[in-house]
């Protein structure tokens, strides 16, 4: 007789991969249709909205993942390349869409991607991988520097946007200080602190 199907393993399936479903909709639909609407429309309104749907998916489905002890390596790699995703979308709409302060403040904006996409960029040439540490540092800063942009792009101060930069160049050293640290590891690490940890108990 075939297996009776079971509501509930059929619902603890679906829970388990809520996660990743969340972290696939903010890779290939709204970081992309976000950037696309900046680009076609030029509509800051629905850019906004729509960047703002990838933020709270970034908060839900890792809110989910422990709500539901969902973790996991594809979930933890989804999440790393939603999150390059959303910042990608992210730059290309504000400068698209907020062109005279981008200008205004290019050399802030060229060393916040820097300080972001250096540890892709190094991960992708030494290991031929992205390392997904999700230090809570960039968990912070996953929030905090999205929140400076406001004040920066509707006639307010400079800068909070500025703190953020530099906190944001902070971050990028602490994960590159782990990749040297931990060479070819990828997986996750709360801290440079956690890094040192488990590189002096790490079985030889």
């Amino acid at each position: 007789m075939p297996p009776r199907f079971s509501w509930r393993v059929a619902h603890d399936g679906a829970v388990k991969n809520l996660p990743n479903i969340l972290s696939l909709l903010r890779l290939f639909l709204l970081a992309p249709i976000a950037a696309l609407c900046a680009w076609l429309t030029g509509s800051r309104e629905d850019f906004l909205i729509l960047f703002c749907a990838a933020l709270l998916t970034d908060w839900l489905d890792g809110f989910l993942a422990r709500r539901f002890n969902a973790k996991s390596e594809l979930g933890r790699k989804l999440d790393s390349w939603g999150d390059y995703a959303t910042a990608a979308a992210g730059m290309t709409g504000v400068t698209l869409l907020w062109p005279l302060e981008v200008k205004r403040e290019w050399p802030w904006f060229v060393a916040a991607l820097i300080a972001y996409f250096i540890i892709v960029v190094y991960g992708l040439f030494r290991w031929r991988k992205v390392p997904g540490y999700h230090t809570w540092f960039a968990k912070a800063m996953a929030w905090i520097f999205p929140l400076t942009l406001i004040p920066l792009l509707f006639g307010g101060a400079a800068q909070p946007f500025h703190i953020a930069v530099i906190l944001q160049i902070l971050c990028g050293i602490e994960e590159m200080t782990i990749a040297l640290i931990l060479p070819g590891y990828s997986g996750e690490m709360p801290g440079l602190w956690h890094a040192l940890h488990f590189k002096r108990n790490k079985p030889v």
